[in-house]
């Protein structure tokens, strides 16, 4: 696999661990999509969630909220995402999967989140997640974490010069939409590193995405 002939170097994913933000500053960057830590497992709720949503979103930017999933009851997880984000017809979210939870149980919220906004979530999962192909994984979007140079600096031109290695059961002919290429990004107006992703597509086309679910053409 090669590395996709359009990227856009314009996204983030925050928590409350970011401190606080200066979004105006980061929308001025070119930063266009923040993904936000809404919540976690069956009772956490991300404390700057709310106010992160409201300020991103005023400074011009694109929110998805997220939800770091746990070994908890998934239908219980999902209801508490569900209830923290607001989450409703329409819009976009994403499940980070990173813990020993079963694919089941990652699935299992996907599929509430899909009846309650009528679009599959995004997948934030790694190869070593995912052991085998699952059907339901496999069409939704997919936020791939690979650091090909680790815990570094840097934009996407300098740090990535391979595709990353994928989950099993992914479409060759748009194998992954967003790849989270370095923990160690620097952003004005965010102190200390944070998470930095492309999108696969232009900017046009991830604005489509977020207000519709419409993926561009592998």
């Amino acid at each position: 696999m090669v590395l996709p002939t359009a990227v856009f170097d314009g996204v983030i994913d925050v928590s409350h661990n970011n401190g606080a933000i200066d979004w105006p500053t980061v929308a001025a960057s070119g930063i266009v999509l923040a993904f936000v830590k809404a919540s976690e497992g069956a009772g956490f709720a991300d404390p700057r969630f709310a106010g992160n949503r409201t300020d991103a979103i005023a400074a011009g930017l694109l929110v998805v909220p997220y939800h770091f999933i746990d070994t908890a009851d998934p239908a219980v997880q999902a209801r508490h995402f569900l209830s923290v984000a607001g989450l409703s017809d329409g819009d976009p979210a994403m499940l980070d999967w990173e813990t020993e939870a079963p694919v089941e149980t990652l699935v299992a919220i996907g599929a509430a989140l899909a009846a309650a906004t009528r679009r599959d979530p995004v997948g934030y999962y790694g190869w070593a997640q995912l052991s085998a192909p699952d059907p339901v994984l496999s069409r939704w979007p997919l936020m791939v974490p690979a650091y090909p140079r680790g815990n570094v600096p840097g934009r996407y031109a300098t740090l990535v010069t391979s595709a990353p290695r994928l989950p099993p059961g992914r479409a060759p002919t748009r194998p992954y939409d967003f790849h989270q290429y370095t923990p160690a990004g620097q952003v004005p107006g965010i102190a200390g590193p944070v998470d930095r992703s492309i999108w696969v597509g232009a900017g046009d086309q991830l604005r489509e995405w977020h207000a519709s679910g419409a993926l561009p053409a592998g």
